[in-house]
């Protein structure tokens, strides 16, 4: 049996236990890169690991916090690179992996150290091998079927600054305090006794892995909640938005009623062939302002008018073919917000298109094969990013905004319908297909 320094848990442990931490993150979290270049990645950052904390093992104490730092950073290198993650993201799950694998390598080494010490078990190469698989493949299967659980809230989740230094803040004491008795084995908070210290590490490591995983489900929960009541103020906002319209347009269009019938009376009395030149020109308008936006079906009617308006003033095209009667089966608060959001997404989108001419948005509703098809098209300057099938919001602030693809999902998913998205050479396109009865 080699010679065995208890104090210092071997080096490979921890190598191990942290980069088994990181995959772990990896594999429930959105993906930046694509498979073959994740696997180098990690077989590449394990290497490191193995290597450097197995050649620094036993090195002075002063240069434990340094080393400590810089495994750190090596699993959040990883996770960075291989996640879809903006930066206080990947720092905050690296700092959950940094926990779960000082509680790992821990609970291993303390494991070996008490079957060694009361159990006279000979402690050789392949003894270490053995248990190092089981206990690390009982620990992490655990804490993956965990992750998994939660992995709709990795996915989608972005920490905020509160978030991460809090996240940050937990993960720092945890570690302070489960190895306080290596780094500083005179104060009054530290133990002389080799069980003591490991019982001490591993509980602290424990007690931060339970902390930051119930700080996660609180997060995830808060955000959940957060989502809904926004995507709510946006059904709510969109229909009154469409009732504002209905009004307006109400009135506008009574107003060209009577205007017909003047129209009509002075053509009577002129007779001069330029003034009733004129006059049929503005007859001809008001004929083809009644004609356009007439779907069948009420809602859309107005909504079309409405944005169409606004497309007017703003140099923008907005051309439809819409069968508005198929629509009948959704409910109007539905086909408010759907719309809207649909019609307000292409016009922000177009809006930033310097030349007019390519500002251009294309709406199609129609009923194909037992389906309903509706396709919105548009123009697009910006480069657009993906994540989990929806454009990344190009705003600053992303936890307030991005929320109008989310909610046409939200929409669709009622009716057992399906939403795709493309964007390829300047086109935008958003398909919808929903399934019809009968």
């Amino acid at each position: 049996m080699r010679e065995i320094n208890w104090v210092n848990t071997p080096g490979y442990y921890y190598a191990i236990a942290y980069w088994l931490a990181s995959y772990l993150i990896i594999l429930t979290a959105p993906k930046r890169q694509e498979r073959k270049k994740r696997g180098i990645s990690m077989i590449l950052c394990g290497v490191l690991l193995v290597s450097i904390m197995t050649a620094t093992h036993g090195s002075s104490e002063k240069l434990f916090i340094p080393f400590m730092v810089l495994y750190f950073f090596m699993m959040g290198a990883a996770v960075y690179y291989n996640c879809a993650y903006d930066l206080k993201t990947a720092v905050y799950f690296t700092a959950r992996a940094f926990i779960i694998g000082e509680f790992a390598a821990s609970l291993e080494w303390q494991i070996i150290f008490f079957l060694v010490n009361y159990f006279d078990i000979p402690l050789n190469y392949l003894v270490d091998m053995a248990f190092l698989v089981a206990v690390h493949g009982i620990v992490f299967t655990i804490m993956y079927q965990l992750e998994k659980k939660n992995q709709d809230v990795n996915r989608n989740i972005t920490i905020n600054r509160k978030e991460f230094f809090s996240a940050l803040t937990i993960a720092v004491a945890v570690f302070a305090v489960s190895n306080l008795s290596y780094v500083l084995q005179k104060s009054p908070f530290s133990s002389r006794f080799v069980l003591e210290i490991f019982i001490i590490r591993t509980l602290v490591d424990l007690g931060g892995v339970a902390i930051l995983y119930a700080y996660h489900i609180q997060l995830g929960e808060l955000k959940t909640r957060f989502e809904v009541h926004k995507l709510q103020e946006m059904l709510n906002m969109q229909y009154n938005n469409y009732m504002m319209l209905e009004k307006s347009i109400s009135a506008v269009n009574q107003k060209y009623h009577d205007l017909k019938y003047q129209i009509a009376i002075l053509k009577q009395g002129i007779h001069a062939e330029e003034g009733k030149e004129y006059l049929e020109q503005m007859e001809r308008e008001i004929k083809s302002y009644e004609a356009q936006n007439k779907t069948g079906n009420k809602v859309l009617d107005t909504i079309l008018t409405g944005k169409s308006l606004y497309c007017q003033d703003s140099w923008i095209e907005l051309t439809s073919v819409v069968d508005g009667k198929e629509l009948e089966f959704m409910d109007p608060m539905d086909i408010s917000t759907l719309f809207g959001n649909i019609l307000d997404n292409a016009i922000e989108s177009v809006s930033r298109i310097e030349h007019k001419e390519k500002r251009l948005i294309h709406l199609a509703v129609v009923r194909q094969k037992g389906f309903l098809r509706i396709r919105a098209e548009n123009c697009y300057q910006d480069e657009l990013v993906f994540e989990n099938g929806l454009p990344v919001t190009t705003k600053k602030d992303k936890n307030y905004h991005g929320f109008g693809l989310k909610s046409i999902q939200n929409t669709i998913k009622k009716y057992n319908g399906s939403v795709a998205i493309s964007a390829k050479d300047g086109w935008f396109e958003l398909r919808i297909l929903i399934p019809l009865a009968g």
